[in-house]
């Protein structure tokens, strides 16, 4: 089942991932660490928490996708010390080993997902995949440009744009991708990037690739936009890049068929991006704490959205999904407490500790509340009958 499903494994281990990396900032606050977690806190949480989710979604859902087999046993294995030895040695404060080992496994990852599509395969991806694709191989160079001697050979521009792509560009082409397939299903409306089975590319795919390939690049446009001394244009471009696609290709930003949670979390995730950007180009002094309503409540939020369906869709639950799923609003809520809490730290000087350790708590009881309202699913197969409730039913 867990080779088959790997998101069983994955969501919980980087969700803990993550709940560690906002915590190393209490403890070295506290003085009870030894390092400074300027460098190991983002590699724990795009590395670590994001990370873990994308090999666990990509992990499950691209074999079934191209109906090919799920992983293997020694991949498994191989793929799973990787990430756990990723994630020791960046909260050991080990960075550039921790980059070096992430760059490794996003090359398994990236080997082993083309390898199934090439050999053995019975049908054809979704066309938006290959920006996933795309994104897993930008992000394995990043990583081990920022890995080789910890990047210090690298010019000042270099270093900019392989963290540019390593925190930001790893997760955008894979959601710009990965999106207009899955996205509409939350709204219960008809994917465009969702095509009969076909050994071959049917038609109308490779031109659903080519609006793929033609928008993703800007991503990369944009990263050197920035690095170049026009960060008000690199940042302002990501964010018209992402809403033009996102409006055109998926239906956050038009009427929803059905009304769920998951979708309207989404829909707050894109909007927190796109306010995140505006607010690093305008503000700079803030650039990072603007930044992290990106990270925190743009790809946080997407994470937690994208992950809860996988499960309740694996467990059956499918009708959960559909109206208020309270766990997940709580949840989301906090993230967004959190996003709003460092934020602010960078805009209130004399309050930054303090800000920054009451952010760090709130994202880690939001990990908690959906771990522990999630946990239960994680293991209930699809066709297993619905546990009968205890408590009375009422006349």
């Amino acid at each position: 089942m867990i080779l088959e499903e790997p998101y069983r494994m994955f969501f919980p281990l980087g969700m803990l991932a993550g709940m560690g990396g906002v915590l190393l900032w209490p403890l070295y606050y506290r003085q009870w660490l030894a390092f400074n977690p300027l460098e190991a806190h983002p590699r724990l949480m795009i590395e670590g928490f994001l990370g873990a989710f994308v090999l666990g979604f990509l992990g499950t859902a691209f074999p079934r996708l191209v109906g090919n087999r799920g992983w293997f046993g020694s991949e498994f294995l191989l793929l799973l010390g990787l990430w756990a030895g990723m994630v020791w040695s960046a909260g050991s404060g080990r960075v550039a080993m921790a980059d070096g080992i992430f760059a490794v496994l996003l090359v398994v990852l990236f080997c082993g997902l083309v390898l199934r599509w090439v050999c053995g395969h019975r049908d054809t991806p979704p066309p938006g995949f290959v920006l996933a694709l795309a994104g897993l191989l930008g992000g394995a160079l990043a990583a081990a440009c920022l890995a080789w001697e910890q990047g210090q050979w690298l010019s000042v521009v270099g270093l900019a744009c392989a963290k540019l792509w390593l925190y930001q560009g790893l997760l955008l082409l894979p959601l710009m991708g990965v999106g207009p397939y899955l996205l509409p299903r939350f709204f219960g409306l008809p994917s465009s990037h969702s095509f009969e089975d076909s050994l071959r590319p049917p038609a109308g795919w490779w031109a659903r690739v080519g609006a793929a390939g033609f928008w993703g690049l800007h991503m990369p446009a944009s990263f050197a936009l920035e690095v170049y001394g026009y960060p008000l244009l690199g940042q302002f471009l990501r964010a018209m890049v992402l809403t033009a696609w996102f409006a055109i290709e998926t239906p956050v930003f038009r009427p929803a068929k059905i009304s769920s949670t998951t979708g309207n979390v989404v829909r707050l995730a894109i909007i927190a991006m796109l306010a995140g950007w505006i607010a690093a180009a305008f503000w700079p002094n803030a650039r990072v704490g603007s930044l992290h309503l990106v990270f925190v409540a743009g790809f946080g939020l997407v994470t937690l959205a994208v992950s809860t369906r996988v499960i309740l869709g694996h467990a059956g639950r499918h009708d959960l999904l559909v109206g208020r799923l309270r766990s997940l609003r709580w949840a989301a809520g906090l993230v967004l407490l959190a996003a709003a809490t460092r934020m602010s730290a960078d805009f209130l000087p004399p309050q930054r500790v303090s800000h920054h350790i009451y952010a760090a708590w709130t994202w880690s009881v939001s990990g908690l509340v959906w771990l522990s309202a999630l946990g239960k699913w994680l293991w209930h197969l699809e066709n297993q009958p619905k546990t009968r409730s205890a408590c009375p039913r009422r006349r």
